[in-house]
């Protein structure tokens, strides 16, 4: 009689049984991973909030539209409205305004950033000399004049 050889099945249609130190693990990289997303997503949040926040109360302080704003609160390269005392520069018995190095250093240097377009006559103004009003058409953005009436008589229209 010939003998029948017989196989054993191999495991491979078997599911390992996890053991409880294997689904801790996997539940804590599940916690931290999750965790760590959580942080990130509530930082995000509470930056973008703060920055519209500052937004808002930057929008809210902006003179109108009309009213003389004083020399030192603009940036005068930028051509924008800062609410705060910037940096002094001193040109030719004249004094000019920037925000940073950058904007002192072009002040000294480049005659062409001194000097602005009235909108209303089209004529060149000193901005040292200019009336300086808040843009009513570009938040936080300023327009310089000849004079206070130049600048009545523009914003009517």
């Amino acid at each position: 009689m010939k003998k029948i050889q017989t196989t054993k099945p191999t495991n491979t249609g078997r599911k390992r049984k996890m053991k409880w130190g294997d689904i801790a693990i996997t539940a804590f990289a599940i916690v931290m991973v999750g965790g760590t997303l959580l942080w990130i997503a509530a930082r995000i949040y509470n930056q973008e909030r703060e920055e519209l926040a500052a937004q808002e109360k930057f929008n809210s302080s902006l003179p109108a539209a009309g009213v003389a704003i004083d020399h030192k609160l603009v940036c005068m390269v930028n051509n924008t409205y800062m609410g705060v005392d910037q940096i002094p520069v001193t040109v030719i018995n004249k004094t000019y305004y920037g925000c940073c190095d950058k904007c002192v250093r072009d002040l000294n240097t480049d005659e062409s950033v001194r000097f602005a377009v009235d909108p209303y006559s089209q004529a060149s103004v000193d901005k040292a000399n200019a009336f300086i009003t808040i843009n009513p058409n570009k938040k936080g953005s300023i327009l310089y004049f000849e004079s206070e009436q130049n600048a009545k008589n523009y914003l009517k229209k």
